[in-house]
This record gives C-alpha cells, structure tokens and sequence, in this order.
C-alpha cells in the first residue's frame, strides 16, 4: 500500500522478480470482427485477463 498525496491509499502491483514499483498494466490486443458469422466466431463471454509488466526487468505476469 502507498500512501497517496490526498491522504488516501491504494494498492501498488510490484513486480515479482525484481521488488520494482515500475509496474504497468498491458493493454490487451482488441479488434473486432464484422462478419456476417461474427457471433460464431466471438466467443460468448468476452475473455479478459489482466497482464502485468516491470519497467525495470521486463518480466510479464497474470
């Protein structure tokens, strides 16, 4: 937990490998398809999993 410049707190990702606090979230690769067929090819319930990486290391996480 960090403590912020408004007095409030929050929840700091660090880094695995290497204890950084220069974490970032990757954004996931969007793109949609518009097809005739598009509700077969997407799947029902959108797949969205958050990935983490260091700055400082490069390593990647879930």
């Amino acid at each position: 937990m960090v403590r912020t410049w408004d007095g409030g707190t929050v929840a700091v990702e660090v880094c695995p490998i290497c204890s950084s606090l220069q974490v970032r979230v990757v954004e996931p690769e969007w793109f949609l398809v518009e097809l005739e067929r598009s509700d077969e090819l997407r799947p029902r319930e959108p797949l969205f999993v958050v990935e983490f990486a260091c700055r400082d290391c490069g390593s990647r996480w879930r």
